[in-house]
């Protein structure tokens, strides 16, 4: 990773100074083409002058002329045909309309001024005066402003390096078994969502895990008590003469192979959860008429219980939800009620705020407090009077948690208003 950086800072600080100088050289290359045309007012008078003076003089006395009066201006001045300097041709125009031609090469720090001489050919040629070189001045400036890109980009990268290091060690704890670590979210910006795509992906792999391992626990333990009855079953028959016996016995067994199916039934389900996000078709749908025929289900099943819908719901409530899984959910809130309900069970359902609120209660002994935040776990059982002698294997709230998750919602536990215990279920509907 440190290489990573030390490439990506060199390439960086090389293409900005390459760019840089590049530029520079143009910009450079086209000054030393273009010579710059404009009246100097400084020289205007002293090129008035010498045309005056040259005026009286014959030709063959100007340049001697100039030579004498050169040391009194402290710059070199001569006469030079106008071909010698390569003029282009608006300048060569300018120059014949009497004005001055100026040339500057920065890095010497000379300049040169030029006038056509009002009588002839020639022209007056002022210098190399000299300047003050531009060359160290660059210099400087160019210094300056690449440190201080280079400052910038240092800032901008060392971030990124230093996250993308914290990620590559927290992907690398993670591939050697250290499941709960997670990289940290206080990162540079540009890495954020990397960052969270990674903490996610380790969230559901440890969770994937921790399923697995629960799942194969959970497949051990449960299906050994029901196989153990089947073998006892079937010695029982083999040793019995007793047609009576034998045929309670094979209805026994009958009774494990159900059992059993049951609870393979339920792990797979389960574990199919867990590996994959089901496609919900959500839909704006009659939640009332859907609580009314699961209730009617458990009317017919279970006889000895008052099992009903409150507030009078005759009205439909008209929410968006996927039929298949709130039907299953509220099956298995209701199932389980019917487990420690004593005489009664109540079904209502409000729709406030564009919230469904879908709440189940029982007039059972409830669950203890401290239980229930760890209730739609997997494989969890709290006491004896809850336990899998009662029917499943602590599968049924943690599927009720996922089915209502999938509708972006939340499932809680609490205490019925007739004494029992209270699953309550919310969810969005637009």
């Amino acid at each position: 990773m440190s290489n990573l950086f030390i490439r990506l800072y060199l390439v960086l600080i090389v293409a900005f100074i390459g760019l840089g100088f590049s530029i520079d050289a143009y910009f450079e290359q086209q000054e030393s083409t273009y010579d710059l045309t404009s009246d100097i007012e400084l020289n205007k008078g002293t090129f008035f002058l010498l045309n005056k003076e040259l005026q009286r003089l014959p030709a063959s006395e100007q340049q001697k002329y100039l030579q004498i009066i050169s040391p009194s201006f402290g710059f070199p001045i001569q006469l030079a045909q106008l071909n010698n300097f390569g003029f282009n041709e608006k300048q060569n125009t300018y120059l014949a309309q009497g004005g001055i031609v100026s040339r500057y090469d920065d890095q010497l720090g000379k300049a040169w001024f030029f006038q056509k001489l009002t009588q002839g050919d020639k022209i007056i040629v002022i210098g190399p005066i000299l300047l003050e070189p531009s060359g160290s001045t660059n210099l400087v400036t160019n210094v300056i402003f690449f440190s201080g890109l280079a400052l910038i980009i240092f800032v901008w990268a060392w971030p990124l390096s230093t996250g993308l290091k914290k990620l590559t060690n927290a992907a690398a704890a993670f591939g050697q078994g250290n499941f709960s670590i997670r990289a940290s979210t206080t990162t540079s910006a540009p890495l954020i969502s990397l960052v969270q795509h990674f903490n996610a992906m380790a969230s559901r792999i440890q969770r994937l895990i921790k399923s697995h391992k629960e799942l194969s626990h959970a497949v051990s333990h449960e299906l050994r008590t029901p196989i153990a009855r089947l073998r006892f079953a079937m010695e029982m028959v083999r040793e019995l003469d007793d047609k009576s016996q034998q045929i309670k016995y094979l209805q026994t067994m009958d009774d494990n192979i159900e059992e059993l199916d049951g609870l393979v039934d339920e792990l797979l389900t389960y574990a199919r959860f867990d590996r994959e996000k089901p496609n919900l078709t959500v839909k704006t749908q009659d939640i009332v008429a859907l609580c009314h025929l699961v209730v009617k289900k458990f009317n017919q099943t279970h006889q000895q219980l008052n099992i009903h819908c409150v507030n009078a719901l005759a009205l439909p409530i008209l929410c968006d939800f996927d039929e298949d899984a709130i039907k299953r959910a509220l099956d298995n809130l209701i199932r389980n009620a019917c487990r420690y309900a004593k005489t009664t069970i109540e079904i209502n359902i409000t729709y406030t705020n564009k919230v469904v609120t879908l709440v189940v209660d029982d007039d059972g002994q409830g669950i203890p407090e401290e239980y229930r935040k760890q209730l739609f776990e997997p494989f969890v059982r709290l006491d004896q009077s809850r336990d899998r002698n009662s029917g499943g294997i602590g599968l049924g709230l943690a599927m009720v948690k996922k089915l209502i998750e999938l509708h972006h919602g939340n499932a809680s536990v609490g205490t019925a208003d007739i004494g029992g215990a209270r699953f309550q279920l919310t969810w969005p509907s637009k």
